[in-house]
């Protein structure tokens, strides 16, 4: 992990060159003390960071991208203190900006549409799959479909877990359920996600051959 307070003339540790968990420990210690050019260069080295979870999670092209990415950088800076170190920086950081995007779509109202498609597209992107990608793509348009007949809160859970990776605890944190609660939408889902595609005669061949082509 590397920090961008390059551009800013912060003086962080003596010596040996800092990690990036050093350098992190440091900036963040330096905004919280209100330290200006601090503040400048903390936006500098999360804003890349919130810039991909609010695309992956909602979409670039999304008429609310700009104004999501805003709140989340200013709820990040608003809740900069709460954040111990229990995890990296970059972790911390998308594990924010996730629940901004979950709170906006939730007050929005609007089909989940927009969010599990833009999430499952970017499986389409994975290299183990750059020789079938038409193939995949028509997995993932059926998957969609099943995906949108789910309850909202176990799709999202299905989702933030298998398809962008993240952990039960950090779901918990997004979606402000508890634990047990978020590993029982994930079994459930999953279970309502396998029984739907096995209903469905012309998926369960395609997706059997995308596992035969991705074995040869």
């Amino acid at each position: 992990m590397t920090s961008n307070t390059g551009n800013h003339p912060l003086r962080l540790l003596r010596g040996a060159a800092p990690t990036g968990d050093e350098s992190d420990a440091a900036l963040l210690e330096s905004v919280r003390a209100g330290n200006a050019q601090a503040a400048g260069a903390f936006h500098d080295r999360i804003q890349p960071v919130v810039s991909r979870t609010v695309s992956r999670l909602l979409g670039c092209r999304d008429s609310d991208y700009d104004d999501v990415t805003q709140q989340a950088l200013i709820e990040l800076v608003l809740t900069v203190d709460r954040f111990l170190g229990q995890c990296p920086l970059d972790a911390w950081t998308s594990i924010v900006s996730a629940r901004v995007v979950y709170r906006h779509l939730r007050r929005r109202k609007i089909e989940r549409r927009l969010f599990v498609l833009q999430g499952l597209e970017s499986v389409e992107n994975t290299s183990r799959f750059s020789s079938n990608q038409s193939l995949l793509r028509i997995a993932i348009r059926r998957i969609e479909s099943h995906l949108e007949a789910i309850e909202p809160k176990k799709a999202w859970t299905f989702v933030l877990h298998d398809v962008h990776g993240y952990s039960l605890a950090e779901i918990s944190e997004i979606t402000g359920a508890s634990l047990a609660a978020v590993q029982s939408r994930l079994v459930r889902a999953r279970k309502e996600l396998h029984s739907r595609i096995g209903e469905t005669k012309e998926l369960a061949p395609l997706l059997q051959e995308l596992v035969s082509q991705e074995g040869a």
